[in-house]
């Protein structure tokens, strides 16, 4: 088990990344998760078909959009959560020409909402050492790698495509 990180809520955890993010977690750290995911084009709960009869008493599935506030500040108290790992956007560049809203809902006003959610659990349990909140993004966010460079860091310039 990781120090600082037991118990997690995974947004977007229904897609191909997130997906092999609980994979991962779930076979080498083995703590508790709570998927939340929309199930939008790219959500498919199959993803996580095999883990759900594989790690029954340790994952949890939850139908739902991280822009809903009630919804999330219930997964986080009744969870225990002290770590989000946030996979859930709208990542589909042509989509986003043919249809911006649901991409400024999701990319911004949801991760709003979840951020926003999150800090004033973490403030009411007054433990900000043991609280971590992760985003995962995409190259339409940080730009693009070539082979030869180095990996992104947090501190690294966004340079959105």
């Amino acid at each position: 088990m990781t120090p600082g990180l037991q118990r997690l809520l995974i947004t977007g955890g229904a897609g191909f990344i997130g997906s092999n993010f609980v994979r991962h977690w779930l076979q080498t750290h083995g703590t508790p998760v709570v998927v939340l995911d929309a199930l939008t084009y790219a959500g498919n709960r199959a993803n996580l078909g095999d883990l759900e009869a594989q790690f029954s008493d340790q994952l949890t599935f939850v139908k739902g959009d991280i822009g809903d506030r009630p919804l999330v500040e219930s997964l986080l108290q009744q969870n225990n959560i002290d770590t989000v790992v946030h996979f859930a956007a709208e990542s589909h560049v042509d989509r986003s020409i043919l249809g911006p809203g649901a991409f400024v809902q999701t990319n911004v006003v949801g991760t709003f909402t979840l951020l926003e959610a999150f800090r004033q659990y973490w403030r009411d349990l007054g433990q900000p050492d043991q609280m971590r909140f992760h985003h995962v993004s995409t190259d339409e966010v940080y730009g693009s790698l070539s082979p030869a460079d180095p990996a992104f860091y947090r501190t690294h310039p966004l340079r959105p495509q």
